[in-house]
């Protein structure tokens, strides 16, 4: 046998090393495996069932009466009768999801939210806190099992673990609320057209989301602020949620926006966005009339052109539009 070399001999140590790292990995990688599909499997089941819950959302403060307190005690969750809010004031629900293919839409009248769909009961959870005496509620829905683990057991398995949830939200139409919606991780197709809204708060990230008004809302929204990262957010129909006042701050992804919509005749609105690290479109139908003020991050004047103001009509809604951004795109199409 003839007698390796020098560099033949590294060679084939270096081959039996790389040899052996693969093999520590690969026995690592099957340990892992079994270690995340035990985890799973201790907190119950992992095949998607489908889910339909109806949820009473808008108690009023005084809907059922209180039990006698003893005397010179204080009643549970308030200081005293004061502390409740007016039956008439807006409901205050708040609804957050995590990890998922979400639609958020009007549901039929009446004063409950509901949840369709399908999850894995043992991977995720649907829950419900309300406050009667506030007249606030929360849904959340969220993983209950750690990302790793999920992840790792759905290596070469049967595939239940990586089946990803499906929810459909139905919010009623005819309650007046201040919503918040909260979701990241997945995806969302929102139309909030036709619900009573006093102030809304959007939070969207790590995704792709959309967020409509198909058709007017009743009255008019306050405020509505939106904050969105990591994805790319399209907002449509701005206008039929004839807001007063919006809000806007995006990073690190996309955002497109129309502020088209039955804007109410005469009306006015500040519209405020921030953009940073991404490209920011707002599409603005020619009949409303526009005023404009670009700014850098440091909060001087942008040198760009000034945009058309669009609608001579003094009865057309006037948008005052002001634009902040750094380390992106930002541009205004007539249309």
């Amino acid at each position: 046998m003839k007698k390796l070399s020098g560099w033949q001999k590294a060679g084939v140590i270096a081959g039996v090393g790389c040899l052996s790292i693969v093999g520590v990995l690969v026995i690592g990688l099957a340990v892992a495996v079994v270690w995340a599909r035990s985890t799973l499997a201790e907190l119950g089941d992992t095949t998607p069932t489908t889910v339909e819950r109806t949820i009473a959302v808008a108690p009023a403060a005084d809907a059922a009466p209180a039990a006698p307190a003893a005397p010179g005690s204080t009643p549970a969750g308030s200081a005293s009768s004061a502390a409740a809010a007016p039956s008439d004031a807006p409901m205050k629900l708040t609804i957050d999801l995590q990890e998922g293919s979400f639609t958020i839409r009007p549901g039929p009248p009446g004063g409950q939210v509901q949840v369709q769909g399908a999850f894995a009961p043992g991977l995720f959870e649907l829950t419900e806190n309300h406050d009667a005496a506030a007249r606030r509620s929360t849904i959340r829905f969220r993983s209950k099992a750690p990302m790793w683990a999920r992840i790792l057991a759905g290596f070469g398995g049967d595939g239940n673990s990586g089946d990803r949830p499906e929810l459909t939200v139905l919010i009623p139409p005819a309650t007046l609320m201040d919503l918040t919606l909260r979701v990241s991780m997945g995806e969302s197709r929102i139309d909030l057209g036709g619900l009573a809204l006093g102030e809304l708060d959007v939070d969207v990230s790590m995704g792709e989301h959309r967020l409509d008004f198909g058709q007017p809302v009743t009255g008019s929204v306050r405020r509505l602020r939106l904050d969105t990262s990591m994805g790319n957010v399209s907002v449509d129909n701005l206008g039929n949620a004839r807001p007063q006042a919006v809000e806007t701050a995006a990073s690190m992804g996309n955002l497109t926006a129309d502020l088209g919509g039955a804007w109410a005749p005469g009306s006015d609105a500040d519209l405020s966005f921030t953009q940073s690290m991404g490209e920011l479109t707002l599409r603005v139908p020619s009949d409303l009339r526009l005023q404009t003020d670009f700014r850098n991050s440091e909060g001087q004047r942008d040198n760009r052109p000034a945009e058309a103001e669009g609608s001579g009509d003094p009865k057309a809604a006037l948008l005052r539009l002001r634009v902040t951004s750094s380390m992106g795109e930002t541009r205004v199409v007539r249309y």
